[in-house]
């Protein structure tokens, strides 16, 4: 196939050529499922990437839904990977149990547990992006689902071309262009059988509702995709204003203004989304003349005084809370002796075991004074570009129960900045080892037993 007849290629080179940042010297990986989407994403990859100077590798999630069928697919990645001299990382967790003891649905419970595969091949293998195969009717499809959730304006501009470490590099390319240029590279691709089958919201607007869309516009997925771009350029703009405005009195901006202010200031502090209903009450308190508290939900109050909002958390009763203190040089002994948290400078990097942890920080981007406290309920730490749950991050890593609460929360004057067996927040994390902080974390008081079991499994 020729280079300069691909109108895929062309268009993958066009959304490299968009971004914001540079590509080179980076490393990207295909999130590869086998299927048509992701196999010509790989192949399209693969032959740009000299020109843009990224190294390509892959990744493959086994969700554990389809038995057999799903360890074909992934013998199939194997074997296409080996063909195009392609790494490839494979993982797999038990999505219907996920889904079962979180009380998610199997497609909400897929979605979690692949993003969360994508997060650990990036963080243990230090690559730079991840580059999912959503399409232009992917896109489509993402429209039509936020519209019957009743989604706000953002929900409208539907999937996000990148955001964070994730990229989607096809959001232009319609399904009918994948197959095509797959027929051009004479390549293979597997089939989901399930994406047949319309109990899934998704597959009954694909399967559908869209053939009908077809019938009365046959090129209504471009025209979806141009209302998309016009909703993209309107956040853009809004998200831009909405920066100055985070600490304003709200009284003086238009209506539009303040309940983009109220959802991201809640989305940045806890990763919450108000609905229209909260929303509405917020702005109906927003001119009161009393101080008024609002309960978004069990954790979080909405407070509005003088025109502010301000978004907290409620203490829990029973949970142990334990000061802040600031680290110093050395051997620090924290919550009652529990845990000890070791400091130094440009200090080599040790072996970890099953009840200890030593990792490193830049301290290029390091505020002020590093303390340690203990969690507090809505914590958060920006991981990747997205900026995730502390707790939901420690059920993640199989963290027992009991021992969340003397996990160390290290921070600095802007926020958390590592937590030992959680992660590394983006500001701190070290690419090199020129001028770091070396970190060491030993738990005392911790059965060894139940740790293993738990979190190192």
């Amino acid at each position: 196939m020729s280079r300069s007849k691909s109108g895929f290629l062309k268009k993958l080179i066009e959304y490299f050529n968009c971004l914001p940042f540079e590509m080179n010297g980076k490393t990207v990986c295909v999130c590869l499922s086998g299927g048509a989407d992701s196999v010509s994403l790989l192949l399209g990859l693969n032959e740009i990437s000299k020109d843009f100077s990224f190294e390509v590798c892959a990744c493959h999630f086994n969700h554990m839904i389809r038995a057999e069928n799903a360890d074909n697919d992934e013998a199939f990645c194997k074997q296409l990977c080996n063909e195009l001299a392609v790494k490839l990382y494979c993982g797999r967790d038990n999505v219907p149990m996920y889904a079962k003891t979180y009380k998610l649905s199997l497609e909400d419970a897929a979605r979690k547990c692949r993003y969360m595969f994508f997060d650990r091949i990036l963080e243990k293998n230090n690559i730079d992006f991840c580059a999912t195969a959503h399409n232009m009717n992917d896109d489509a499809e993402t429209l039509v689902l936020n519209l019957l959730r009743g989604s706000s304006c953002d929900g409208t501009a539907s999937i996000a071309p990148h955001i964070g470490k994730i990229l989607r590099p096809m959001l232009k390319i319609s399904r009918d262009e994948v197959e095509q240029f797959l027929l051009e590279s004479s390549r293979q691709y597997v089939t989901d059988e399930t994406n047949f089958s319309n109990e899934y919201t998704r597959n009954y607007i694909r399967n559908v509702i869209f053939p009908k869309f077809k019938e009365l516009n046959p090129s209504f997925v471009n025209a979806f995709s141009k209302y998309i771009d016009s909703e993209r350029l309107d956040k853009l703009y809004f998200d831009e204003i909405v920066k100055d405005k985070l600490e304003c009195d709200l009284r003086l901006e238009h209506k539009a203004i303040r309940y983009r202010v109220y959802v991201k200031k809640c989305k940045d502090s806890f990763g919450y989304i108000p609905n229209r209903n909260m929303l509405d009450q917020i702005d109906s308190a927003i001119f009161s003349d009393n101080r008024v508290v609002f309960n978004l939900n069990q954790s979080i109050d909405a407070i509005i005084e003088n025109g502010r909002i301000l978004f907290t958390t409620r203490v829990d009763d029973d949970a142990i809370q334990y000061d802040s203190v600031v680290l110093q040089k050395g051997c620090n002994e924290i919550f009652d002796s529990k845990v000890s948290l070791s400091i130094d400078y440009n200090d080599d990097l040790r072996k970890i075991n099953n009840l200890s942890t030593h990792t490193i920080l830049s301290s290029a981007n390091i505020v002020g004074d590093l303390y340690v406290r203990n969690r507090r309920i809505g914590d958060r730490i920006m991981i990747h570009g997205v900026n995730k749950s502390v707790k939901k991050l420690m059920i993640d890593k199989k963290i027992p129960k009991e021992y969340r609460e003397i996990v160390p929360i290290i921070c600095d004057a802007e926020g958390i900045i590592y937590i030992p067996f959680v992660g590394i927040s983006d500001r701190a994390f070290c690419k090199n080892k020129e001028n770091f902080i070396s970190i060491e974390t030993i738990f005392h008081t911790i059965d060894k037993e139940r740790w293993v079991n738990a979190y190192e499994k």
